[in-house]
């Protein structure tokens, strides 16, 4: 999951040899993990060149590292669907991180804190004890109790951090599936028309007498996702992912772009039907009337952006 850098590298005196089999990352999210994993084992070595913590305490960190590096290719969509290499990823990272406050100082500890807590913000309420619970002073006096609060800190922020991106991956999921089952329907609407003449769902306007009411449905169709479009620019334009490989502002757009037609035809069968006083005599007003309604896909998707715009606050206040 996205990430902040938490901790600031240390240039060792030798550079890290690259990991056996690493690769050029091919999605944004791999590119953040691997520059994660080279910023982490920079500070390893650091720390090991400093000559004050257990080599084999650091060549363990490493080796859990290192299995990150399986995760880095390319994924399956039942893969990029679950999440699982994305949150086995940055969980391991996580753990090292956690595990790195056992081999600092005091001092780099107390140097490190504004970042941990600034990270920790994002996703902590400001008065959480686990945050605010910090004094130089005293801290510096007690080192274990220091490290152990600064390892607390850490594990609610990453909790919260996990929590928030499972989260944000199943409202992504959800609107995802919404927008599949939106655009089957509309397939199948537009399939049946076709085979069937005795029904119609759309009644012809009196200058379209000799269209096919398949033709009709799906002119009705695509003039809606243009309503749903043009509604949906603004937001689109405007929205922000935070950084995120979720792409929700993209979820968005592409769920509005499948309610549209759904809603448009749905509107003009109330017109048709009289629940709305309105007529519909040419083809044109029957277009026109079908951009409107597929505009007020906005009314149907609205819960979809409120949840949106909750989750993604923490990650793009500024």
């Amino acid at each position: 999951m996205i990430d902040q850098e938490t901790q600031p590298g240390t240039t060792p005196e030798t550079p890290p040899p690259a990991p056996t089999g690493s690769t050029v990352p091919t999605a944004v999210w791999q590119v953040r993990v691997r520059t994660k994993l080279d910023d982490l084992y920079q500070q390893l070595s650091g720390l090991e060149a400093g000559g004050t913590v257990n080599p084999d305490r650091v060549a363990a960190l490493r080796a859990q590292l290192s299995g990150v590096e399986s995760v880095l290719g390319r994924s399956g969509v039942v893969e990029w669907l679950r999440g699982g290499n994305l949150e086995y990823a940055w969980q391991t990272i996580h753990s090292v991180e956690r595990a790195m406050v056992g081999l600092r100082t005091p001092e780099e500890l107390l140097g490190l804190l504004p970042a941990y807590q600034s990270a920790a913000a994002q996703f902590l309420k400001a008065d959480d004890k686990v945050l605010t619970d910090f004094d130089a002073s005293t801290d510096a006096a007690a080192p274990a109790r220091f490290q152990a609060k600064v390892q607390a800190l850490l594990l609610r922020y990453h909790s919260a951090s996990d929590e928030f991106h499972e989260s944000v991956r199943r409202l992504r999921n959800r609107m995802l599936g919404l927008s599949v089952f939106a655009l089957i329907a509309e397939v199948l609407m537009v399939l049946v028309q076709w085979r069937s003449r005795d029904v119609q769902l759309l009644k012809a306007p009196t200058d379209a007498a000799g269209v096919p009411a398949w033709r009709l449905l799906f002119f009705v169709l695509i003039a809606g996702a243009l309503g749903a479009f043009i509604s949906a620019l603004p937001s689109m334009i405007t929205s922000r992912s935070g950084g995120l490989p979720y792409k929700l502002p993209f979820q968005q757009g592409l769920l509005k772009l499948a309610i549209g037609p759904l809603v448009a035809v749905v509107g003009i069968m109330l017109v048709i039907g009289g629940l709305v006083e309105t007529t519909v005599n040419s083809t044109a007003a029957l277009l026109g009337v079908a951009i409107v309604f597929g505009a007020g896909q906005q009314a149907v998707t609205a819960f979809a952006d409120r949840r949106a715009s909750e989750l993604l606050t923490p990650v793009t206040k500024d």
